[in-house]
């Protein structure tokens, strides 16, 4: 498991380190403008306890920063399946958009867009796409059932001319077989936010969910007490869901936290309520709800009493019930970020522009964000929406061109 490090501004200063890229396939990869004598231009700045005002201005450069952690998938200690072990602070640095020499063409397979989640990560991936003027396609599967929609859906891009795939996976190891395929293929592969098992992944802009989960668990045993805590991670067999469990569960571990069995479903709000609801019912010495963005909401809504409601990823209304004290507090892994990364890495491994390291995984650390609720935990003032939220009106687009 990566080791649990909330990013907060104003933190002590650390070592920053560059994203370069580790390499594409002979097919692909040209040299182009990238001189492999020089460091990448932009690769030093920034600084992982940067400030938010200093976060937000980077973030509107073209060679754009952000505070991240680091995986090296080589290293001992680190599971090959999905690159998940110890993680390095340091800054993630997108390279120059002079140094994207081609109109290269990228496609990105998402769940679905039916909520501010994956909406924010179709606007990441546009506005990349976008600055580094590639052509990009974007598919949705339409839910978390549907991963032979989204097979075809990897096949039909790749048969459209696509040099790299960006894949969202539905599910952590049902994908393997398609991601051999694809690099026997020459075609790039890239996890993005949900991650995948298979080892050949090209690069990874994948936030450890074990940290999420496992934010919500600190926040509990910080607390203390002896809560019993109704949990509600998401859909069954999604890496991500499966990964939160583990994480909150471990970092409750030897406290007076109870977690319930988890109460797996899709991020509906109508399935997340009628579970919420159902395990009240069932469990009426449940003080805390915990789980999904759209837990917390349907949770805020319903009618089950006096509850603490946390959530282990935010959206926007979640970050208004945090506002308002109907939800305590929500963790954000970045969505916005994680999305222009897996752009960022794509173009740069297309381009020939080696990975720093050999380090093929890199996210943004998890952010933890409480509202008045919280008490003396509130640190909502820091928190910095363009990376989490599309912007108010945005509506998903399924293609950019040059």
């Amino acid at each position: 498991m990566a080791t649990r490090k909330m990013f907060a501004l104003g933190a002590a200063a650390l070592t920053a380190f560059s994203l370069t890229a580790c390499g594409g396939s002979d097919e692909t990869g040209t040299g182009g403008g990238y001189d492999a004598s020089q460091p990448v231009p932009g690769s030093t700045e920034g600084s992982h306890d940067a400030s938010a005002e200093e976060i937000k201005a980077a973030l509107q450069q073209d060679a754009w920063w952000y505070p991240a952690q680091f995986v090296d998938c080589e290293a001992d200690g680190t599971d090959p399946a999905g690159c998940n072990g110890p993680s390095t602070d340091g800054v993630y640095n997108a390279i120059p958009a002079e140094l994207a020499t081609e109109t290269w063409r990228i496609c990105a397979v998402l769940p679905h867009v039916k909520d501010p989640y994956w909406v924010a990560a179709d606007y990441g991936l546009v506005t990349e796409a976008e600055r580094l003027g590639i052509e990009l396609n974007v598919y949705e599967a339409g839910g978390y059932t549907e991963l032979a929609n989204q097979l075809n859906q990897i096949d039909d891009c790749v048969a459209a001319g696509a040099q790299a795939v960006i894949i969202g996976a539905i599910s952590f190891d049902g994908l393997d077989a398609k991601v051999k395929q694809l690099r026997q293929d020459g075609i790039l592969v890239i996890d993005g936010l949900n991650g995948i098992s298979d080892e050949g992944v090209d690069a990874r802009a994948v936030l450890a969910w074990t940290e999420m989960g496992g934010a919500v668990g600190d926040y509990l045993a910080e607390r203390g007490g002896s809560e019993q805590v109704a949990w509600f991670p998401g859909p069954a067999g999604a890496g991500w869901a499966e990964d939160a469990t583990s994480g909150i569960q471990d970092a409750v571990a030897g406290s007076g936290i109870k977690i319930l069995d988890p109460k797996y479903g899709d991020t509906d709000k109508n399935v997340q309520l009628r579970l919420v609801e159902d395990t009240v019912q069932a469990n009426p010495d449940v003080t805390v709800i915990a789980g999904t963005a759209v837990t917390a909401e349907a949770a805020a809504t319903a009618d089950i009493g006096d509850k603490v409601i946390l959530a282990d990823y935010m959206i926007p209304s979640t970050f208004d019930l945090i506002e308002s004290g109907d939800v305590t507090c929500g963790v954000s892994d970045q969505p916005v970020i994680q999305a222009r990364m897996t752009i960022d890495m794509a173009v740069r491994l297309l381009e020939g522009i080696p990975l720093d390291d050999d380090m093929k995984r890199a996210f943004p650390a998890p952010v933890r964000v409480c509202g008045p609720a919280a008490g003396d935990a509130e640190n909502i003032a820091d928190f910095i929406p363009e990376t989490t939220f599309a912007p108010e009106g945005w509506s998903p687009r399924f293609s950019v061109a040059p």
